[in-house]
Parts: structure tokens; C-alpha cells; sequence
């Protein structure tokens, strides 16, 4: 009786694996409600890709390319680790943009791998790539998105592990401000900054997550990481954290890699 208690045990052990490093591609879906944005802009779409560390979904881009069509997005934002020195090729991020063909679009920012020297050529690569397609380096930049005679600001900054403070912008708080930087875990020093929205990934949604207590590990073995994945708000500002789509040192467990659509709306805050 208990060798057969073991077997079942053992099975029921082995299908929670394997569920578990299925990761299907999904879309996570935001509403965001803020009163600093203009009417102009209610209902429009950010859709984030972040971490994406040259993984393909389907051939040349196809799944991941069809799920982005099917959220219709005003712009898509690039939040960084798009490639890495453990990749040998650029294609899967020539496919993506190549097969967006320009429809949207899309502003990027960098994150750490890309800064990585061991990286250095294959972040020249991508950078030729999104020259040639319209990809808009935001690093250390700021531009205006304007809709209907109205206006709303798109900041970025390169991703920093230190003196993050000292190359954010003081912005006017009568607007509607947006910044797209890499690392989540630094939120606490951005939000003082009052950025309405601010768009990160980085912590790969805690790499392995657990039921009821999320993410377990950040990247670089950090146990039980803040600001893993989802929405948080502190000081006024709101962070939305990617999970990203690819993976580093270890596979995802039950932590399926997403793509995310924010719908901004125009209504009172209900931050």
C-alpha cells in the first residue's frame, strides 16, 4: 500500500512539472485610471514587451506577432534585455520588428544585458535593426505622443544600478507623465519622482512563483524579490512589471512569459 501511496505521489509530482514549465504566451491586461489624462487619450493602448533574451514563439515571430495584432495598441514599448551575450543570433528580434512591418509605434529602452560587453555586438545588431525599422531609442530621452491636438510625455532611461536618482526628470504634475525604465526593483527611488505610469520588467516575475507568495527568485538569485510582476502604486505613482518572455539561468516555473496591454482612461484616480 504505501509503495503504491509513492507512485501516485510521484506522478501527481511529475505532472505538477510539467504543468508547471508549460508557460503558454498569454496577455495581461491593465485598465489604468488617471484624471491627468486628456480625454483624447481615453481607451488608448501601450502594449510592453520586456526580457524578451532572443526567444522565438513560432515561426518567425508568428504567435507572438498575431497576439500583438490582436490588441490593436496605440504604441508598443520595448522595456529592455531584448537580446543577450547567451544568444548567438539577432533573428528572433529582426523577425518581430520585421514582421510588424512599421505598423506601430515603438519606443525602446535598455536594460541590462544589453550594456553587458560581452553583448556589445549583439546590441549593435538590434540597434542597426530597429534604425532601419523606426524603433525610437529612448534612453536618457523624452518625447511627446499627441492625439487630437493633445498631448501626453513618454520618458526613458537607460538602465542604471546606481545613481538611478540623479538621471530621472522632475516632471509636471499637471501632465500626464510616462517613463519606461528597466529594472522594477528600483521603483522605490523613481516614485518620489511622480510619474504617473511607469512601465518595467527585469525580475522575470520572480522565475519560479509559488501559490499565494509569487515570485520566488529574481534573475540573479535574490529570494522572494519586490515588485516581481503586476501593478503597484507608491507615492502617486503607478509601476506596471512585466513578467517578459524569455528566460536566463533558469527556466520559468509556472510563470508563463506575457506580453501586456495598459488601457489608459480618463476618469478620476482610483489610486
Amino acid at each position: 500500500m504505501k509503495k503504491k501511496i509513492t507512485i501516485v505521489l510521484l506522478f501527481a509530482l511529475l505532472v505538477y512539472i510539467i504543468i508547471g514549465l508549460k508557460n503558454d504566451l498569454k496577455i495581461t491586461r491593465y485598465d489604468y485610471r488617471n484624471s491627468n489624462i486628456p480625454a483624447a487619450f481615453d481607451g488608448y493602448k501601450i502594449l510592453q514587451i520586456s526580457d524578451l533574451h532572443c526567444k522565438s514563439f513560432g515561426s518567425e515571430q508568428s504567435e507572438l506577432i498575431r497576439k500583438i495584432h490582436s490588441c490593436q495598441p496605440d504604441i508598443i514599448v520595448f522595456t529592455g534585455d531584448i537580446v543577450d551575450s547567451e544568444h548567438s543570433s539577432v533573428k528572433p528580434v529582426y523577425d518581430l520588428v520585421a514582421g510588424l512591418d512599421r505598423q506601430y509605434p515603438i519606443y525602446y529602452v535598455t536594460g541590462n544585458h544589453e550594456l553587458e560587453p560581452a553583448t556589445a555586438d549583439m546590441y549593435n545588431d538590434m540597434l542597426d535593426i530597429f534604425q532601419s525599422y523606426g524603433v525610437v531609442l529612448l534612453d536618457d530621452q523624452k518625447v511627446s505622443l499627441e492625439k487630437d491636438e493633445e498631448t501626453i510625455f513618454l520618458y526613458g532611461q537607460q538602465f542604471r544600478s546606481h545613481y538611478v536618482a540623479d538621471y530621472l526628470e522632475q516632471v509636471d504634475e499637471t501632465a500626464f507623465n510616462i517613463l519606461l525604465f528597466h529594472g522594477s526593483n528600483f521603483f522605490d527611488i523613481i516614485a518620489p519622482f511622480h510619474y504617473d505610469l511607469v512601465f518595467s520588467g527585469h525580475l522575470h516575475g520572480g522565475v519560479i512563483r509559488l501559490p499565494l507568495l509569487g515570485g520566488l527568485l529574481s534573475p540573479d538569485i535574490t529570494f522572494f524579490p519586490d515588485y516581481d510582476k503586476g501593478m503597484y502604486t507608491r507615492s502617486g505613482s503607478t509601476l506596471i512589471v512585466s513578467a517578459g518572455l524569455g528566460n536566463t539561468n533558469l527556466p520559468r516555473f509556472y510563470n508563463d512569459p506575457e506580453i501586456v496591454l495598459v488601457t489608459l482612461h480618463t476618469s478620476p484616480s482610483e489610486r
